[in-house]
């Protein structure tokens, strides 16, 4: 059965699970180079001159880019912060407690999987044949936590403790205020991490009508961090300039 109330961890830790494949792509990209690629200084300049003129918004868009890319009161250190370094520290922040997390509630909570080791009486057993088919699907039952699962992260984490938040039923017990509080805290200091590094809604994405040497459309995605430019289509991103990425 599933809950229609939500709490402010059921949001917090949907909005990491939502967020994780985009820090994982932005962990992944290879190092950023300076935006406008060399030799196309020239064209961007002409497209951006272009755009101005027939829409003043797109030149505040543009100028609004530029300053995010000179802010300077994010955090301590070098300035604005290196957006790979901070994704990294992130996800590897966000991995420990999460995962730590669900694997503390799930032990808690989960019931063992139904032990299916028990010798059938002949072929044309029914009852045997039935119990074994009821521990295979007890077995792989999707909603179950699992501790060697191979996409184990933060994200994975974070959505099935988002579930278990929300539904009841299933191989769990429920769980306690104490829990419950707990996963409270974690997702909340959770999210303002993430929040911190790519904006409470996650970075904003504003298409640049151009397109990368891979034919691909270039966006521009903007938050807390340093801006960047990246390819819909490939994994090349480019800084603006001043930025550090």
């Amino acid at each position: 059965m599933t809950s229609t109330h939500t709490n402010p961890a059921t949001t917090d830790l949907q909005h990491i699970a939502d967020n994780w494949p985009l820090l994982r792509e932005l962990l992944a990209a290879r190092t950023p180079a300076t935006w406008p690629p060399a030799g196309r200084m020239a064209d961007h300049q002409r497209d951006l001159d272009e755009a101005n003129d027939a829409d003043p918004i797109e030149q505040l868009n543009q100028l609004a880019a530029l300053e995010w890319a000179e802010r300077s009161d994010i955090a301590p250190g070098q300035r604005p912060v290196p957006l790979r370094v901070a994704v990294f520290d992130l996800l590897a922040d966000l991995d420990a407690a999460l995962l730590a997390l669900a694997d503390e509630i799930a032990s808690a909570i989960q019931r063992p999987a139904f032990n299916t080791q028990f010798r059938s009486a002949s072929p044309n057993d029914d009852v045997a044949r039935s119990l074994a088919l009821m521990g295979l699907k007890d077995q792989q039952d999707g909603r179950r936590w699992r501790f060697n699962m191979a996409d184990r992260n933060g994200g994975t984490a974070a959505a099935w403790l988002a579930d278990r938040m929300t539904t009841t039923g299933g191989p769990f017990a429920p769980m306690s205020i104490e829990q419950s509080a707990r996963i409270d805290r974690v997702a909340a200091q959770a999210r303002g991490r993430l929040d911190r590094v790519l904006g409470a809604d996650g970075p904003t994405r504003t298409p640049l009508g151009q397109t990368c040497g891979c034919g691909g459309q270039l966006e521009m995605l903007t938050g807390p961090a340093a801006p960047v430019i990246r390819c819909t289509r490939c994994p090349e991103y480019a800084a603006f300039p001043g930025a550090v990425a």
